[in-house]
């Protein structure tokens, strides 16, 4: 799969696996209801795209036992911490969201969260997804637009290390705005019913330190080795924004699903 996130590339990814864990963890007491307002079914067949540790695709199978999950991942290291927790109706495989290694029709909803936006071909995956799903099933896509982030206080360096993490990441072959391309997108394809939700994300000075911790330091990747020094500036004054009582933090995710006719 090309595109800006190539977790078996990175030097630093044994630490970058603790934070992706983290990661997945977020916001998780809304995971099931924001399924379930898209139309996870009760019964049938599910397919988590990107799952990495499995953390989500688990919490689906134990929730749902008459559901059979299926994590899919490119990265094998991943899937080795993710299949510690198959069970019965949950198992792991290896593939490449380019070409699933699934026949026709073969799931009635698939999910995928924070994947589209590092993917240089989001039409091939569309195709894809399109031929693995039952008629009725249904597609959910979770995913950010990094345009939707906002600190208040403003920390000065912040705009244009996000701007340079932002072409960065174009320039990788991923889209750092395709959460507003997502409903577009399924349209094109011939989704029905298509359905589009912000997810705010608001809070404080702990939510920024969380950020600053998990998240901030990975981005740096983007960067051009000269602009590095200045991206590591812009994260500390950050971390120096999350002690500050007025400290407060907005970011809006786009939560889009679709029906297949």
């Amino acid at each position: 799969m090309k595109g800006s996130y190539q977790f078996e590339k990175l030097e630093s990814r044994h630490a970058e696996a603790t934070l992706l864990a983290e990661r997945a963890l977020m916001r998780m007491e809304g995971f099931l209801p924001l399924l379930e307002r898209h139309g996870l079914p009760s019964s049938g067949s599910v397919l988590d795209l990107g799952c990495g540790h499995g953390i989500r695709a688990e919490k689906i199978a134990a929730q749902f036992p008459s559901l059979r999950v299926v994590g899919l991942d490119r990265s094998a290291e991943l899937l080795e911490q993710a299949r510690v927790h198959e069970r019965e109706n949950l198992r792991f495989e290896l593939g490449d969201l380019y070409s699933l290694p699934f026949a026709d029709e073969s799931f009635d909803f698939v999910y995928a969260r924070l994947v589209f936006m590092h993917l240089s071909d989001p039409r091939q995956a569309l195709r894809e997804i399109f031929r693995c799903l039952k008629p009725g099933g249904r597609v959910l896509i979770e995913d950010a637009d990094r345009d939707c982030m906002f600190f208040e206080p403003s920390p000065p360096l912040f705009p244009a290390f996000w701007e340079k993490v932002q072409q960065g990441q174009r320039r990788l072959g991923g889209d750092p705005n395709v959460g507003r391309r997502l409903a577009p997108y399924l349209k094109e394809f011939g989704f029905a019913d298509v359905r589009v939700e912000s997810q705010p994300i608001l809070g404080g000075g702990g939510d920024i330190a969380f950020l600053v911790r998990t998240l901030m330091p990975s981005l740096n990747v983007y960067l051009e080795p000269e602009d590095r020094a200045g991206g590591e500036a812009a994260i500390a004054q950050l971390g120096e924004l999350a002690q500050d009582p007025r400290a407060t933090f907005y970011h809006f995710w786009f939560v889009v699903s679709g029906r297949k006719s």
